[in-house]
């Protein structure tokens, strides 16, 4: 067989499958259906064990004999037979993890009623010490691990504890990380959004934390010497109920109450769509659900059927009045607009809204998650086009200002996990014609209420 099919040949071995069987599926699948006489010059196994192997293989659901004489044989694309033990390996592997989890309980808990075991603080200055236990209290986390940094304390977990905190994640163990993020953080958070939970906070701290399983506090940071003009990490322990529980209460507190999802507000930090000062201190919208449900409510009663034409008539009108009062900054495409509407809903509203555009097809999803009041379900209920708020009027003054009509073709609320899935069909027309702004152009988007 070639070079490039032998560890393939050894891979199938770790499912069960001999030398000879391996060679032979391999060769099927490589050359299609085949005789005895083919199978033995692709395979290499000998004429009189080529039958043999076949029969297991048909066992096994891989190769599939032909009625006609002579034999001749198909490889088929693998099935459960190969599928099932990687699923058995996959729910050993969890066990295992469980186990380790456990047994460092067991541990935690015996250590603490030992004298000689428990320290409940010390303190160092110098890098690899400190570097060497920050990744040691990650690596015996068994159930949560929650990071409050700034952008020195995010640099330092980045070069220093990546690998550390990817494994954690895979061993399915919460890990979070809070901060406030800005443009020169971006390249950073990006190595991190696939594997943890990132929450934008509107403030900094000076030292950064990191609270392990409830009960393990560190504080470190960077600090400059400047006799020998070098930079080393500062780290300082605790453990104890008092202060562990004071920060854990804290810090939870801080994600639900000004925490936003940094996925949803990536795309404008990226691209600076809006100023530091409004991402820290937007200016939350004054007028609730309440007033635009009962606002479509009463206009679906007056205008049945064009309902829908008033809402997108209106949905001009918001974005036409944002340019009285300053340029509006709208992004070169419809993607990168719903993105920094998806930022401006949860920033004003609390409200998560995700967009996805399927250009190909012109459909639009949205996705609302959060603070969804009764409001949100009823104008579900309703049929109603848009979300009741500010935003979502500003969504059909964007279609409009993309060429776009609004044609929904799915409405549904979940009402157990409270999220309100729409889809609509963009049907293309003549675009408006209004300004919008270069990459280079620094316009920002005024608050609206």
């Amino acid at each position: 067989m070639e070079l490039q099919v032998k560890p393939l040949a050894q891979a199938l071995t770790k499912f069960g499958l001999t030398d000879y069987e391996s060679n032979v599926y391999l060769a099927l699948m490589k050359n299609g259906p085949c005789g005895i006489k083919d199978i033995t010059a692709c395979s290499g196994v000998p004429r009189t064990k080529v039958y043999p192997v076949l029969k297991n293989l048909e066992k096994r659901k891989l190769v599939s004999f032909y009625p006609d004489k002579p034999i001749k044989v198909r490889g088929l694309a693998p099935d459960s037979s190969l599928t099932n033990p990687i699923k058995n390996m996959e729910q050993d592997i969890k066990v295992m993890k469980r186990a380790i989890q456990e047994l460092r309980k067991i541990h935690e808990s015996s250590s603490a009623n030992d004298p000689l075991e428990k320290k409940e603080y010390w303190i160092t200055r110098n890098k690899e010490e400190a570097l060497k236990r920050l990744n040691d209290i990650i690596n015996n986390a068994s159930e949560e691990i929650l990071l409050f940094v700034n952008h020195e304390g995010l640099d330092i977990v980045s070069s220093s504890c990546y690998d550390q905190i990817n494994q954690a994640s895979k061993n399915d163990i919460q890990v979070k990380i809070l901060l406030n993020a800005t443009k020169r953080d971006t390249i950073l958070l990006n190595r991190f959004l696939d594997l943890v939970t990132i929450k934008y906070v509107p403030f900094s701290p000076e030292n950064n934390l990191m609270l392990v399983d409830g009960k393990e506090l560190l504080i470190f940071k960077k600090l400059s010497l400047k006799d020998i003009k070098s930079v080393t990490i500062v780290a300082e322990y605790y453990t104890g109920a008092d202060v562990c529980d004071f920060l854990q209460a804290t810090m939870a507190g801080l994600d639900m109450n000004t925490g936003k999802d940094l996925s949803i507000l990536m795309p404008v930090i990226e691209n600076s769509w809006l100023p530091d000062s409004y991402l820290k201190d937007p200016k939350v919208n004054q007028i609730p659900p309440i007033f635009y449900y009962h606002l479509m409510d009463n206009l679906s009663t007056r205008l049945g059927s064009k309902l829908n034409l008033t809402l997108t008539d209106l949905g001009r009108k918001t974005l036409d009045s944002i340019k009285k009062t300053t340029v509006p900054f709208i992004p070169g495409t419809l993607q990168e607009a719903l993105n920094l509407l998806s930022s401006l809903y949860l920033l004003n509203d609390g409200v998560e809204c995700k967009f996805i555009y399927d250009e190909p097809l012109n459909l639009l999803t949205c996705e609302l998650t959060g603070e969804l009041t009764q409001y949100y379900k009823s104008a579900s209920e309703r049929g109603f086009l848009i979300p009741p708020s500010v935003w979502g009027f500003f969504l059909l003054g964007l279609l409009d200002i993309f060429g776009f009509d609004a044609s929904p073709i799915e409405n549904s609320f979940n009402t157990n996990e409270n999220i309100w899935y729409l889809q609509y069909k963009l049907i293309s027309r003549a675009p408006v014609k209004t300004e919008k702004l270069g990459a280079d152009e620094k316009e920002v988007l005024p608050k609206i209420t």
